[in-house]
Protein backbone atom coordinates (compact mmCIF):
# COMPACT_ATOMS: atom_id res chain seq x y z
CA UNK A 1 0.00 0.00 0.00
CA UNK A 2 2.99 2.08 -0.14
CA UNK A 3 1.66 3.34 -3.40
CA UNK A 4 -0.48 5.92 -1.83
CA UNK A 5 2.67 8.06 -0.66
CA UNK A 6 3.52 8.94 -4.38
CA UNK A 7 0.74 11.56 -5.06
CA UNK A 8 2.43 14.87 -5.96
CA UNK A 9 1.33 15.94 -2.73
CA UNK A 10 3.95 13.27 -0.97
CA UNK A 11 7.16 15.05 -1.97
CA UNK A 12 7.10 15.66 1.56
CA UNK A 13 7.58 11.63 2.02
CA UNK A 14 10.43 11.61 -0.48
CA UNK A 15 12.28 15.03 1.61
CA UNK A 16 12.20 13.14 4.65
CA UNK A 17 13.27 9.86 3.54
CA UNK A 18 16.01 11.91 1.80
CA UNK A 19 16.50 13.76 4.27
CA UNK A 20 17.14 10.84 6.91
CA UNK A 21 19.45 9.15 4.76
CA UNK A 22 21.75 12.55 4.10
CA UNK A 23 22.41 12.85 7.82
CA UNK A 24 22.84 9.05 7.85
CA UNK A 25 25.50 9.17 5.49
CA UNK A 26 26.90 12.90 7.04
CA UNK A 27 27.27 11.14 10.57
CA UNK A 28 29.11 7.93 8.88
CA UNK A 29 32.30 8.77 9.95
CA UNK A 30 31.09 8.35 13.84
CA UNK A 31 31.76 4.80 15.28
CA UNK A 32 30.08 3.39 18.18
CA UNK A 33 30.67 1.28 20.80
CA UNK A 34 29.25 -0.32 24.10
CA UNK A 35 30.84 -0.50 27.07
CA UNK A 36 31.01 -4.33 29.20
CA UNK A 37 27.44 -4.50 31.44
CA UNK A 38 26.80 -6.60 34.02
CA UNK A 39 23.75 -9.64 32.84
CA UNK A 40 21.20 -7.58 35.41
CA UNK A 41 22.18 -4.05 32.64
CA UNK A 42 22.27 -5.76 29.65
CA UNK A 43 18.45 -7.02 30.53
CA UNK A 44 17.32 -4.15 32.28
CA UNK A 45 18.62 -1.74 29.58
CA UNK A 46 16.47 0.92 27.82
CA UNK A 47 14.27 0.03 25.07
CA UNK A 48 13.03 2.86 24.60
CA UNK A 49 11.38 6.22 25.91
CA UNK A 50 7.65 7.58 25.19
CA UNK A 51 6.54 5.55 21.94
CA UNK A 52 10.29 5.67 20.65
CA UNK A 53 11.76 2.66 20.49
CA UNK A 54 15.48 1.48 20.70
CA UNK A 55 16.91 -1.35 18.85
CA UNK A 56 17.60 -4.54 21.52
CA UNK A 57 16.26 -7.61 22.09
CA UNK A 58 16.15 -9.53 25.47
CA UNK A 59 19.06 -12.39 25.97
CA UNK A 60 17.55 -15.87 26.08
CA UNK A 61 15.35 -17.07 28.22
CA UNK A 62 15.02 -13.68 30.10
CA UNK A 63 11.85 -12.70 30.85
CA UNK A 64 10.89 -8.87 32.27
CA UNK A 65 7.69 -7.10 33.16
CA UNK A 66 7.44 -3.16 32.32
CA UNK A 67 4.79 -1.29 33.50
CA UNK A 68 4.07 2.32 31.94
CA UNK A 69 1.48 4.33 33.76
CA UNK A 70 0.53 7.63 31.27
CA UNK A 71 0.35 10.31 34.11
CA UNK A 72 -0.57 12.75 31.43
CA UNK A 73 -3.92 11.17 31.58
CA UNK A 74 -4.56 12.73 34.48
CA UNK A 75 -4.40 16.74 33.41
CA UNK A 76 -6.33 15.52 29.53
CA UNK A 77 -8.75 12.65 29.71
CA UNK A 78 -11.30 10.97 32.00
CA UNK A 79 -9.37 7.93 32.22
CA UNK A 80 -5.63 6.85 33.13
CA UNK A 81 -3.80 4.15 30.97
CA UNK A 82 -1.70 2.02 32.84
CA UNK A 83 -0.05 -0.18 30.05
CA UNK A 84 1.70 -3.57 31.45
CA UNK A 85 4.11 -5.73 29.33
CA UNK A 86 6.04 -8.73 29.65
CA UNK A 87 8.55 -9.62 26.95
CA UNK A 88 11.05 -12.80 26.90
CA UNK A 89 14.30 -13.56 25.42
CA UNK A 90 13.08 -16.27 22.74
CA UNK A 91 17.08 -16.82 21.61
CA UNK A 92 19.89 -14.30 21.25
CA UNK A 93 18.06 -12.81 18.42
CA UNK A 94 14.23 -13.17 18.74
CA UNK A 95 12.06 -11.86 21.37
CA UNK A 96 8.37 -11.96 22.32
CA UNK A 97 6.47 -9.44 23.84
CA UNK A 98 2.48 -9.35 25.28
CA UNK A 99 0.99 -6.52 27.00
CA UNK A 100 -2.41 -5.06 27.69
CA UNK A 101 -3.64 -1.73 27.98
CA UNK A 102 -5.97 -1.41 31.11
CA UNK A 103 -7.83 2.04 32.09
CA UNK A 104 -9.21 3.61 35.11
CA UNK A 105 -10.93 6.47 35.99
CA UNK A 106 -9.40 9.54 36.75
CA UNK A 107 -10.17 10.80 40.37
CA UNK A 108 -9.22 14.00 38.72
CA UNK A 109 -11.52 14.70 36.02
CA UNK A 110 -14.97 13.49 35.15
CA UNK A 111 -16.91 13.12 31.50
CA UNK A 112 -18.25 10.70 29.00
CA UNK A 113 -14.92 8.12 29.80
CA UNK A 114 -15.11 8.31 32.80
CA UNK A 115 -14.49 4.64 33.42
CA UNK A 116 -12.08 1.50 32.93
CA UNK A 117 -11.57 -1.38 31.12
CA UNK A 118 -9.08 -3.71 29.57
CA UNK A 119 -8.60 -1.52 26.89
CA UNK A 120 -6.61 -3.38 24.63
CA UNK A 121 -4.30 -6.40 24.02
CA UNK A 122 -0.81 -5.59 22.51
CA UNK A 123 1.17 -8.77 20.75
CA UNK A 124 4.70 -8.25 19.45
CA UNK A 125 7.64 -10.01 17.83
CA UNK A 126 11.35 -8.70 17.42
CA UNK A 127 14.24 -9.79 15.47
CA UNK A 128 17.61 -8.52 16.46
CA UNK A 129 19.61 -7.85 12.89
CA UNK A 130 22.91 -6.05 14.19
CA UNK A 131 24.19 -3.60 11.66
CA UNK A 132 22.07 -2.49 9.03
CA UNK A 133 22.45 -0.40 5.30
CA UNK A 134 26.60 0.08 6.25
CA UNK A 135 26.06 2.76 8.43
CA UNK A 136 23.51 1.46 11.40
CA UNK A 137 25.64 -0.55 14.13
CA UNK A 138 22.57 -2.06 16.08
CA UNK A 139 19.18 -2.93 14.43
CA UNK A 140 15.74 -4.28 14.91
CA UNK A 141 12.95 -5.43 12.83
CA UNK A 142 9.51 -6.42 14.45
CA UNK A 143 6.00 -6.84 14.01
CA UNK A 144 3.02 -5.35 16.51
CA UNK A 145 -0.59 -5.79 16.54
CA UNK A 146 -3.13 -3.94 18.85
CA UNK A 147 -6.41 -5.72 19.62
CA UNK A 148 -9.46 -3.51 21.13
CA UNK A 149 -11.09 -4.91 24.11
CA UNK A 150 -14.57 -4.21 24.26
CA UNK A 151 -14.97 -0.51 23.55
CA UNK A 152 -12.34 1.96 24.99
CA UNK A 153 -12.07 5.19 24.47
CA UNK A 154 -11.12 6.16 20.90
CA UNK A 155 -7.93 7.85 22.38
CA UNK A 156 -6.99 4.39 23.27
CA UNK A 157 -7.92 2.65 20.61
CA UNK A 158 -10.48 3.37 17.31
CA UNK A 159 -11.97 0.23 17.54
CA UNK A 160 -9.66 -1.65 14.55
CA UNK A 161 -6.91 -4.22 15.05
CA UNK A 162 -3.78 -2.55 14.41
CA UNK A 163 -1.10 -4.49 12.60
CA UNK A 164 2.19 -2.68 12.45
CA UNK A 165 5.54 -3.55 10.65
CA UNK A 166 8.70 -1.36 12.44
CA UNK A 167 12.19 -1.54 12.14
CA UNK A 168 14.21 0.46 14.71
CA UNK A 169 18.41 1.24 14.44
CA UNK A 170 20.65 3.46 15.76
CA UNK A 171 23.73 4.04 15.81
CA UNK A 172 26.61 5.76 18.65
CA UNK A 173 28.90 8.55 17.32
CA UNK A 174 32.69 8.70 18.19
CA UNK A 175 33.02 12.04 17.87
CA UNK A 176 30.42 12.47 20.32
CA UNK A 177 30.82 8.88 22.16
CA UNK A 178 27.68 10.00 24.39
CA UNK A 179 25.21 10.72 21.07
CA UNK A 180 23.29 8.01 19.41
CA UNK A 181 21.37 8.99 16.05
CA UNK A 182 18.20 6.49 16.11
CA UNK A 183 16.08 6.27 13.59
CA UNK A 184 12.10 4.56 13.69
CA UNK A 185 10.19 3.72 10.45
CA UNK A 186 7.09 1.77 10.66
CA UNK A 187 3.21 1.24 8.75
CA UNK A 188 0.38 1.25 11.01
CA UNK A 189 -2.64 -0.37 9.24
CA UNK A 190 -6.07 -1.06 10.74
CA UNK A 191 -7.87 -4.02 9.53
CA UNK A 192 -11.09 -5.84 10.62
CA UNK A 193 -10.03 -9.25 11.54
CA UNK A 194 -13.63 -9.94 13.22
CA UNK A 195 -17.01 -8.90 13.37
CA UNK A 196 -17.42 -6.35 15.47
CA UNK A 197 -19.66 -3.52 16.56
CA UNK A 198 -19.94 -0.61 14.71
CA UNK A 199 -17.00 2.12 15.94
CA UNK A 200 -18.35 5.61 16.90
CA UNK A 201 -19.44 7.84 14.53
CA UNK A 202 -16.52 10.25 14.77
CA UNK A 203 -13.78 7.32 13.88
CA UNK A 204 -12.26 7.61 11.02
CA UNK A 205 -10.23 4.33 9.67
CA UNK A 206 -6.40 5.09 9.30
CA UNK A 207 -3.09 3.91 7.90
CA UNK A 208 -0.44 5.61 8.90
CA UNK A 209 3.31 5.76 7.53
CA UNK A 210 5.86 6.82 10.40
CA UNK A 211 9.35 7.92 9.98
CA UNK A 212 11.26 9.25 12.90
CA UNK A 213 14.71 10.32 13.26
CA UNK A 214 16.09 11.55 16.50
CA UNK A 215 19.50 12.20 18.65
CA UNK A 216 19.84 10.84 22.10
CA UNK A 217 22.63 12.78 24.44
CA UNK A 218 23.22 10.53 27.32
CA UNK A 219 26.35 11.22 29.16
CA UNK A 220 25.28 9.62 32.78
CA UNK A 221 22.12 8.40 34.12
CA UNK A 222 20.56 11.72 32.77
CA UNK A 223 19.97 11.79 28.95
CA UNK A 224 18.49 14.52 26.20
CA UNK A 225 16.79 13.63 23.18
CA UNK A 226 15.21 15.59 20.20
CA UNK A 227 13.18 13.88 17.34
CA UNK A 228 11.44 14.70 14.67
CA UNK A 229 7.86 12.66 13.69
CA UNK A 230 6.68 12.70 10.11
CA UNK A 231 3.60 11.27 9.46
CA UNK A 232 1.79 10.38 5.98
CA UNK A 233 -2.20 9.65 7.25
CA UNK A 234 -4.24 7.64 4.23
CA UNK A 235 -7.80 7.98 5.18
CA UNK A 236 -10.89 6.71 3.73
CA UNK A 237 -11.04 9.49 1.38
CA UNK A 238 -7.94 11.51 1.55
CA UNK A 239 -4.64 11.62 3.10
CA UNK A 240 -3.01 14.07 4.75
CA UNK A 241 0.47 14.61 6.72
CA UNK A 242 1.23 15.45 10.04
CA UNK A 243 4.65 16.61 12.27
CA UNK A 244 5.75 16.24 15.69
CA UNK A 245 8.55 17.96 17.14
CA UNK A 246 9.85 16.62 20.28
CA UNK A 247 12.51 16.94 22.93
CA UNK A 248 13.15 16.06 26.86
CA UNK A 249 14.98 14.37 29.17
CA UNK A 250 14.99 10.65 30.41
CA UNK A 251 16.82 9.91 34.09
CA UNK A 252 17.70 6.24 34.70
CA UNK A 253 17.68 6.06 38.16
CA UNK A 254 21.13 4.51 39.59
CA UNK A 255 20.26 0.71 40.65
CA UNK A 256 22.11 1.49 43.92
CA UNK A 257 19.43 3.90 44.76
CA UNK A 258 16.61 2.01 44.27
CA UNK A 259 18.49 -0.73 46.19
CA UNK A 260 18.57 1.44 48.87
CA UNK A 261 14.59 1.98 48.27
CA UNK A 262 14.25 -1.50 48.21
CA UNK A 263 12.83 -1.31 45.14
CA UNK A 264 13.26 -4.01 42.57
CA UNK A 265 14.05 -3.03 38.92
CA UNK A 266 14.58 -0.56 37.05
CA UNK A 267 13.36 2.90 37.25
CA UNK A 268 13.36 5.37 34.13
CA UNK A 269 11.71 8.67 34.75
CA UNK A 270 10.85 10.41 31.62
CA UNK A 271 9.61 14.23 30.57
CA UNK A 272 9.04 15.93 27.36
CA UNK A 273 8.16 18.71 25.32
CA UNK A 274 6.40 18.35 22.21
CA UNK A 275 4.79 20.66 19.14
CA UNK A 276 2.32 18.45 16.61
CA UNK A 277 0.47 19.98 13.31
CA UNK A 278 -1.41 17.53 11.52
CA UNK A 279 -2.70 19.10 7.80
CA UNK A 280 -5.86 20.54 8.19
CA UNK A 281 -6.31 20.51 11.75
CA UNK A 282 -5.32 22.53 14.79
CA UNK A 283 -1.45 22.43 16.31
CA UNK A 284 -1.43 21.33 19.89
CA UNK A 285 1.79 21.46 22.48
CA UNK A 286 2.21 20.20 26.04
CA UNK A 287 4.65 18.36 28.39
CA UNK A 288 3.90 14.82 28.97
CA UNK A 289 5.52 12.69 32.25
CA UNK A 290 6.03 9.21 32.50
CA UNK A 291 7.17 6.64 35.01
CA UNK A 292 9.11 3.36 33.24
CA UNK A 293 9.31 0.50 35.72
CA UNK A 294 11.68 -2.51 33.71
CA UNK A 295 12.26 -5.75 36.32
CA UNK A 296 12.76 -9.50 35.80
CA UNK A 297 10.08 -11.63 37.47
CA UNK A 298 12.93 -13.15 39.71
CA UNK A 299 13.69 -10.34 40.99
CA UNK A 300 10.13 -9.73 41.88
CA UNK A 301 10.02 -12.88 43.54
CA UNK A 302 13.23 -12.62 45.88
CA UNK A 303 11.94 -9.12 46.73
CA UNK A 304 8.86 -10.54 47.97
CA UNK A 305 10.64 -13.80 49.47
CA UNK A 306 13.41 -11.04 51.54
CA UNK A 307 10.14 -9.16 52.45
CA UNK A 308 8.34 -12.14 54.29
CA UNK A 309 8.88 -12.25 58.32
CA UNK A 310 11.17 -15.47 59.10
Amino acid sequence: MLHLALRPRSTGFTFVVAAALTLATALRAAEGSNPVESLRERVLQMTGFFDTILPGVLEKNNLTLNLRPKFSDLRANEYVRVPVELRYGLTERWELGAGLIPFVPNPTNHGRDYRGGPGEARLAIRHDVGACWNFFTETTVGFETRVPLGRPPVVLNDHYTHIKPLIAASRKLTTWPTTTFYLNLAYDRSVELTHRAEPPSEVMRRNIIEILPGFFFKPSQLGYFAEYRWCHIHEETAWHLSHELRTGAVWDVPLARTAQWKLPGKWQLELAYKVSLEEGRDHHQGISARINWRTTLREVLEHGQAGRPR
